[in-house]
């Protein structure tokens, strides 16, 4: 009599893995979009759960997607006019920056330029730009396949999202259930600050920003509350090259007073105090693994996942230290001691319901 060492429902979930494993496989290029889909639903799935409250889900899921695509579009599209409207002066501060330190030691740092494209840089960096653009984008229509599948995707994890994440994990014992709801929360909560923290971090670098080049007195300042707002959304670096450019150009212009004003105050206010207290601080509060943990994750899933790094690196980070506390702690109960032993806090920082509880 032949005993099979594996389960009907066991050889059913095998079945399914190696469908989704296949998928994966057959549509890796469209992971990022996928991705960035899931992250996207999560954080909006709060307003959908308020807006179901009045509406159809249905229409609020449609209603919510084709938001985000208009908010999009309308701020990108802003964005470009500002800059496509100030060109003539970035070209004046490029060549600037370019002829003030070609004979420095820096020159080597500079971009190559012929005197034709120092002449009239406001084309020459329209060039360098659609050269880019066509870099990234070299198949259009792939590019517009990928924008009508994530919005579609979107939708669809607005509507669908919490029932089929509440039908996986409905028959989880209850300890496997509770390490993955902390999990899950984990998750969610990383991703939303990922998301709405460097969105709201580049709204105050904005807002600041105008009142600041006001005063500075150079005027354009809707163009560089712009760029250094757009800049802010570069996790640590972004807002610190734009403001470095910025102090280099006035350099070259030999206008040390205000390169100093720029660098200690205009980095303090438009970007200092926002890396060092608001977004450690906003993470802490919302994602309850030390703000250092998340750095490390940007930083290591960046350069290696690209685009989908900036949610992939956080997110296994918050979820390899979530993992490593929740193991602790039943290694602790299993042995009688109900508290972790000394060190683990400082990993992962305990939320207010956690504290009450």
């Amino acid at each position: 009599m032949e005993i099979s060492l594996i389960t009907e429902d066991q050889k059913l979930l095998l079945l399914i893995g190696a469908i989704f494993i296949a998928i994966i496989i057959a549509l890796w290029p469209l992971m990022t979009v996928f991705v960035w889909s899931v992250a996207l639903a999560v954080v909006l799935m709060p307003l959908h759960k308020e807006f179901s409250r009045r509406v159809k889900p249905s229409l609020s899921a449609m209603v919510i997607t084709f938001g985000v695509l208009l908010a999009i579009m309308l701020v990108v599209s802003t964005a470009t006019i500002v800059i496509y409207a100030d060109i003539e002066y970035i070209g004046i501060m490029a060549a600037t920056l370019v002829k003030g330190f070609s004979q420095t030691v820096f020159a080597t740092f500079l971009p190559t330029f012929t005197t034709e494209q120092l002449s009239n840089m406001p084309h020459t960096l329209i060039e360098m730009l659609l050269n880019t653009l066509l870099s990234l984008t070299a198949n259009p229509g792939l590019l517009l396949l990928q924008v009508i599948i994530l919005f579609l995707s979107l939708s669809m994890l607005i509507y669908y999202g919490e029932e089929v994440w509440a039908s996986v994990t409905q028959n989880l014992s209850p300890k496997l259930s509770a390490a993955v709801g902390k999990m899950s929360e984990i998750t969610g909560n990383t991703i939303y600050s990922l998301i709405v923290i460097q969105i709201s971090a580049a709204l105050l670098s904005f807002l600041l920003a105008i009142p600041f080049f006001t005063l500075l007195g150079y005027g354009h300042e809707l163009l560089f509350a712009t760029m250094i707002g757009f800049a802010m959304l570069i996790p640590l670096i972004g807002a610190q090259l734009f403001l470095l450019f910025f102090i280099l150009y006035m350099v070259a212009l030999g206008d040390i007073k205000s390169a100093v004003i720029t660098m200690f105050i205009g980095y303090p206010l438009l970007s200092g105090w926002i890396d060092l207290y608001y977004r450690p601080v906003m993470m802490r509060r919302r994602v309850g693994v030390h703000p250092v943990f998340m750095i490390i994750g940007i930083f290591a899933g960046v350069p290696f996942m690209g685009v989908i790094g900036f949610i992939l690196g956080p997110v296994l980070m918050a979820l390899a230290v979530t993992g490593y506390t929740i193991y602790i702690k039943q290694m602790g109960v299993a042995a009688g001691d109900h508290a972790p032993p000394d060190g683990i806090y400082p990993l992962i920082i305990q939320s207010p319901e956690d504290e009450e509880r």
